[in-house]
């Protein structure tokens, strides 16, 4: 895993603030104010890695136990390469934003997110998912970027991932949208 990518990969930007990705961001997350980046990282799973345990994004606050059907992050992965079962393509549980929290989800309850190079799937913070299991002899890369309401902490600390020099020579939106916004 690799994260800090406002600053370590100009690249990703146009990903990370997607214009479609951000609408969609906004509708879920209307019931806040603002909404701001919380993570952004590669995630290379590598030939023979296990399956990572189905987990919930929004734990990163400390397990907080939100009240279901109140969402508070949605993530997104993106495709770098092309995800299949074999090479460990994310798998979702399906209808779990539903469901009780910090359960153990078996994998026979979760599917895989096949998709092509260049693909996002986007899920809520609520949504149990975690990396398949490569069972292939090549590298499977995603980018997975996170955002979370603005009165949230975010993992990502962007003040100390990217440089105030950086900051200062990003486009307004993307300013606010890693947290310059006050």
């Amino acid at each position: 895993r690799t994260g800090a990518l406002v600053a370590r990969a100009p690249a990703s930007r146009d990903l990370i603030a997607h214009p479609l990705v951000l609408d969609v961001v906004g509708r879920v997350l209307a019931h806040a104010t603002t909404f701001q980046l919380h993570l952004t990282q590669m995630i290379s799973i590598g030939p023979g890695e296990p399956a990572q345990m189905p987990h919930r994004d929004q734990w990163a606050y400390d397990f907080f136990t939100f009240p279901t059907g109140f969402e508070v992050q949605v993530s997104t992965m993106w495709s770098m390469t092309e995800f299949t079962e074999e090479n460990g393509a994310t798998r979702v549980a399906p209808g779990s934003h539903r469901a009780e929290d910090k359960l153990r989800i078996a994998d026979d309850e979760t599917s895989g997110a096949a998709m092509p190079l260049g693909s996002v799937l986007l899920y809520t913070g609520s949504v149990y998912h975690g990396g398949g299991a490569n069972r292939s002899d090549a590298v499977r890369v995603g980018m997975n970027v996170d955002y979370n309401v603005g009165w949230l902490r975010q993992e990502e600390t962007q003040y100390l991932a990217g440089p105030a020099e950086l900051a200062r020579t990003l486009p307004e939106s993307m300013q606010r949208l890693i947290g310059y916004a006050r």
